[in-house]
């Protein structure tokens, strides 16, 4: 049963992935994009629990609790694709790749389970790589920023989650958390947005991308990500992740060539924070047996 799940988390990395490419290849911009994917997340989340008789009833303040929540996740969403368009996807991805620093700082906060030492070095190297970025990639800058400020707000949610999940099923958690993100990232489209409450039309293409975005990246995994709680830690979910950053680079270089080429100190930077990354679950396993 662990392998098997092992395996179904690496695939919800893999999907996650995606997501930067297909947020680059929607042509509109990052708040009318979350919208969409919100909506028609929605959509697609509700009429498969309808016809899987999933339960939709629950208190009001657990569904308040959960939407407040949900308001965190449109705010991860709105940020990550915002850096992806002012910079690229390389960038946010570097910057997105400190999800772990601020997990482990969170998880002892919101789960009350001990700090460990190790935290704080790891962060010391994370630091050194970050500025290592910040040095070569000046006119990145922003777009870095974005990434980093993505990674606290994903953080926080997936710690959250993991609270959630031992009270409630993952669809309902996932249903109201997409309420709670949709109600934000339209107050927020009406009074924020230049352009006000405009929703922009979709070409083909957008609508083929925007469907794979939320039905397979954001309904399947999203889903699966709270559901696996149940059998790993959030920290241990939160570790594998870091697995998407690389993904995610290497994807768009793949795809968009010379717009995803940076600097070779952009890659010094990104090696070190990789590589703190990648060596942080043994030391964390080593000293405090945490799976």
């Amino acid at each position: 049963m662990q392998a098997k799940k092992l395996l179904q988390l690496h695939i919800i990395v893999l999907l996650w992935g995606l997501t930067p490419i297909l947020g680059k290849l929607i042509s509109f911009g990052a708040l009318d994009l979350v919208w969409y994917r919100l909506v028609i997340s929605l959509l697609g989340l509700g009429v498969f629990m309808y016809f899987k008789k999933q339960n939709f009833t629950l208190g009001i303040r657990p569904i308040i609790h959960i939407a407040l929540i949900g308001v965190v996740v449109g705010m991860h969403w709105y940020l990550f694709y915002h850096a992806i368009k002012i910079s690229n996807v390389s960038v946010t991805m570097a910057g997105f790749s400190t999800i772990t620093l601020f997990a482990s700082i969170f998880q002892p906060l919101l789960l009350k389970k001990k700090f460990f030492w190790g935290d704080f070095i790891y962060g010391l190297f994370l630091v050194v790589g970050l500025g290592v970025i910040f040095k070569f990639e000046t006119n990145h800058l922003l777009g870095l920023v974005y990434g980093i400020l993505a990674a606290i707000t994903a953080a926080f949610f997936g710690i959250y989650n993991g609270k959630f999940i031992k009270d409630y099923g993952a669809y309902k958690i996932t249903f109201y958390e997409f309420i709670g993100a949709l109600i934000f990232i339209s107050i927020y489209k009406l009074f924020f947005d230049d352009a006000g409450f405009v929703i922009p039309s979709v070409g083909f293409s957008d609508a083929f991308y925007l469907l794979m975005l939320s039905l397979v990246c954001t309904v399947v995994a999203f889903t699966w990500s709270i559901n696996i709680l149940k059998y790993f830690s959030p920290l241990t979910v939160i570790i594998t992740n870091n697995l998407e950053p690389v993904y995610g680079i290497l994807f768009s270089i793949l795809l968009f060539g010379n717009d995803e080429y940076m600097s070779f100190g952009f890659y010094v930077g990104a090696v070190i924070i990789l590589l703190s990354v990648f060596t942080y679950p043994f030391i964390k396993q080593k000293f405090t047996h945490e799976t």
